[in-house]
């Protein structure tokens, strides 16, 4: 998770030092920085879950950007900024640095146009969620946890219509990486789908 091989780099030293992400605590084991980084993401579910109970949440733009701050900050300098190099994955490039702000730009309309409504039926807000993800992950705007940051953000936002979080784990990680790539070309049937598997009401 921790290690810099997740991505291919367009400046492979960027924030790397010995195969690990350089981060404020010195950490230099993979294992240690996975382990710190999972401790920080469950901190985070439960304070932007606490805010979601006492309605002060907004469903935009900068709420990515704090949830990412705000798991990362503890580790990272780059915590809720924009990456600064250009980075892919499984042959997967993500937007190009000098196109990002516009990028996010896009996906700002994107997510505006997406967020479910009350009364929507399950099928249609699998359906927007996956757009959002599939969006969002074409972007890829942090040098790390972008998918972390998505998932939380969804669960957040369906949660806020009385769904549990979403439960991945209903399809094996394989058809997750397929369906981004789909999803990186427009398709978002796929990554709907798994969704909506893992799509439950509250009680």
């Amino acid at each position: 998770m921790a290690a810099h091989s997740r991505y291919h780099v367009s400046d492979d030293t960027a924030g790397v030092s010995k195969g690990i992400l350089k981060n404020k605590l010195g950490i230099r084991s993979k294992k240690k920085l996975d382990a710190a980084e999972t401790l920080l993401l469950a901190d985070t579910y439960t304070h932007f879950f606490a805010l979601l109970k006492e309605g002060e949440l907004t469903f935009d733009l900068s709420l990515l950007f704090s949830i990412h701050q705000y798991f990362f900050t503890t580790l990272y300098d780059w915590a809720g900024k924009t990456r600064a190099v250009d980075i892919s994955k499984d042959g997967m490039l993500f937007a190009p640095v000098k196109y990002l702000d516009r990028s996010l730009q896009a996906f700002k309309l994107t997510l505006q146009k997406n967020l479910p409504k009350s009364g929507d039926t399950k099928d249609t807000a699998a359906r927007k969620l996956a757009v959002i993800h599939s969006e969002f992950n074409v972007v890829h705007p942090f040098r790390e946890g972008n998918g972390r940051t998505i998932r939380l953000f969804l669960d957040l936002l369906i949660g806020s219509f009385g769904y549990n979080p979403i439960d991945w784990s209903k399809q094996p990680t394989t058809q997750y990486m397929r369906a981004c790539v789909d999803g990186a070309s427009g398709k978002h049937e796929a990554m709907k789908k798994i969704i909506k598997k893992g799509l439950t009401k509250v009680g």
